[in-house]
């Protein structure tokens, strides 16, 4: 009986390292796991945060760009011009700013207040395009459809599509025009920017990069465009394009980008509505 209860004993006490071996070991992987979790969520959002960056410093700086070069050039014999495309600059700081401190306010630790404010949406786009006519290129809007409600990320990101592609057109394509379009059907979204091409009157050779490959550029198909996707080698890709695609396939959505039958450069998303 003794040697029987000291094996027991024995038994008991192993099962019992046993089973509280296997509970640590659990819980470890179970705490690894969730470190993992944890920096694929921060990876995350380090990246959202550095396209909504990108998004709004290019937009804004490349509009005081375009007109501080046009108050140099209509001084000193247009005061009354040179000072309005002033005045335009001192506005599109004050915007560039403003969403720079709703972005940063996502950085500050959890014992400091935040200031807070509503996410862009398209139904603030007039403000993009006012901007962009200001700077003077002209935009057609067109709405295709009856406009439908859009899930919060799909709203955004088409926002920022129109916002992005515009700016690369005052960067870099010198044209006269552009059209945005935004068509409704159900259950989708599309998104188009196009420009009318170079003016006549551009330095030769004068297309635009648009932070990616060029028109004729590697990664098209027969007629000179092709669908971009996340990680794709762009050659030249800076956070226009690159960006672009990624706030795109975050959506589950579809993005061409190339050149146009009428000589321009369009991109265009398909978006999920909800």
């Amino acid at each position: 009986m003794i040697f029987i209860a000291a094996w027991v004993a024995g038994t008991l006490s192993r099962a019992k390292r046993a089973n509280l071996a296997a509970a640590q070991s659990r819980a470890d992987r179970a705490e690894a796991e969730l470190d993992r979790v944890v920096s694929r969520e921060a990876a995350a959002e380090r990246a959202r945060i550095a396209r909504e960056l990108h998004d709004v410093v290019a937009h804004h700086v490349s509009l005081m760009a375009v007109q501080a070069e046009a108050a140099t050039s209509l001084l000193p014999d247009k005061p009354a011009q040179a000072r309005r495309s002033v005045e335009i600059i001192g506005d599109t700081a004050r915007l560039a700013l403003t969403e720079l401190r709703r972005l940063l306010g996502v950085l500050r630790g959890p014992s400091e207040r935040l200031e807070t404010a509503p996410s862009a949406s398209l139904g603030e786009l007039g403000g993009v395009l006012d901007q962009v006519r200001g700077a003077g290129l002209a935009v057609d809007f067109e709405v295709v459809g009856t406009p439908g409600p859009l899930a919060p990320g799909v709203d955004l990101t088409a926002y920022r599509i129109v916002q992005e592609a515009l700016t690369n057109t005052i960067r870099h394509a010198h044209a006269d025009r552009a059209t945005v379009t935004l068509s409704y059907e159900p259950g989708y979204i599309t998104v188009c920017v196009a420009d009318s091409g170079p003016r006549q009157d551009g330095p030769p050779g004068d297309g635009p990069s648009r932070d990616g490959p060029g028109r004729d550029g590697p990664g098209r198909n027969g007629n000179g465009s092709g669908a971009i996707t996340p990680g794709s080698p762009l050659a030249g890709a800076g956070l226009g394009l690159a960006g672009i695609a990624e706030r795109v396939a975050s959506c589950g959505g579809n993005l061409t980008v190339g050149p146009t039958p009428a000589g321009g450069f369009a991109v265009t998303a398909r978006l999920p509505s909800l």
